[in-house]
């Protein structure tokens, strides 16, 4: 099963048979058998015909509408949705079950995060940094080892600490120095970033959890309350080291952000201004749009790999045995 991204700034998504047809103008753009979609996301200026909304409807299909920074405005979706059985089978996972996959979120973070920092240092590499990445390793390993989920939190958070503080002193040449996270108030222009990015994250895989019929508030690692939907802090875990860190290291290094221009003190802290929010926003639209290396030798957007993560967990809650499968940087 997958999801449709429809991204185009025109064209239309009609029924055919049995099948999903996306045109522009005269030209088929994409054609995919209706059995084999869980859900569509309309991110573009697509128009969706009525017999396709009204096959969608009948086979359960969500269509929603997000902007393209992965805000949700709205979806249509059937009356009846058959997936409420599955918030039922989530809650009934032991704690040991939770633990697996709070192991497999917090390890694969720490393996992402470890990477970027390799990436980034191919050419030079500083003694600190080199360092950091020998502890991260470390970290890792132990991370997979953790015997309950307070063991596993101090291993996450020392990990973070490293990360870090070795990612601020590659971006610290670049105007944007860093020596530790610091949330509320964000109290440097990389905190700013990260805390407006994970933010927007946070979002966008809210919609995808609660589409997918699972408890957000039911979480494996981070503690849930009425405020809080500690799924989603579990399941961005991951992709904070492998989506956010590396496209603020990106808009850093190319200059896209200034801290003279884009961020500015506000309450007690930093924060990016109005202007620096709708550059961010619009360059990680495009940057989510991009095609990327997907399961099965297949291509699509970025913004897949939230839904191959939320995937992931609703196999894990029918066959923990089976184990978590996320997706990795290499």
């Amino acid at each position: 099963m997958r999801t449709i991204y429809l991204m185009r700034e025109y064209g239309t998504a009609r029924l055919d048979g049995e099948q999903l047809v996306v045109r522009s103008g005269e030209e088929e753009i994409e054609r995919v058998g209706l059995p084999l979609v869980d859900q569509i996301l309309v991110m573009g200026n697509v128009q969706l015909s009525t017999p396709l909304l009204r096959a969608c409807l009948q086979r359960n299909i969500p269509v929603v509408f997000v902007s393209r920074q992965g805000w949700c405005d709205g979806r249509l979706q059937p009356l009846a949705i058959a997936y409420r059985h599955r918030a039922r089978y989530q809650q009934q996972l032991s704690e040991g079950e939770r633990l697996v996959a709070a192991r497999r979120l917090i390890s694969a973070k720490i393996a992402n995060g470890r990477v970027l920092l390799q990436r980034l240092t191919r050419r030079e590499r500083p003694d600190a940094v080199a360092a950091a990445i020998l502890r991260l390793r470390w970290y890792l390993d132990q991370s997979n080892k953790a015997l309950n989920p307070d063991r596993l939190r101090g291993i996450e958070g020392n990990a973070a600490s490293e990360y870090f503080v070795a990612l601020g002193e590659l971006l610290s040449g670049d105007g944007f120095p860093f020596l530790g996270r610091h949330r509320r108030p964000p109290t440097t222009a990389f905190d700013a970033l990260c805390g407006f990015g994970y933010s927007v994250l946070w979002n966008a895989m809210l919609n995808r959890i609660e589409l997918n019929g699972l408890d957000p508030y039911e979480g494996v690692l981070h503690s849930g309350s009425p405020r809080h939907a500690a799924l989603v802090s579990d399941l961005i875990e991951p992709l904070r080291t492998l989506l956010v860190d590396p496209f603020n290291v990106w808009m850093i290094r190319t200059r896209r952000l200034q801290v003279n221009r884009d961020i500015e003190p506000r309450h007690g802290g930093v924060f990016l201004s109005e202007a620096g929010r709708r550059l961010w926003l619009k360059s990680w639209g495009r940057y989510m749009a991009e095609s990327v290396s997907l399961v099965a030798d297949r291509r699509g957007p970025r913004w897949e790999l939230l839904d191959q993560i939320v995937r992931a967990f609703v196999r894990f809650v029918y066959d923990p045995a089976a184990g978590l499968t996320l997706p990795m940087r290499r």
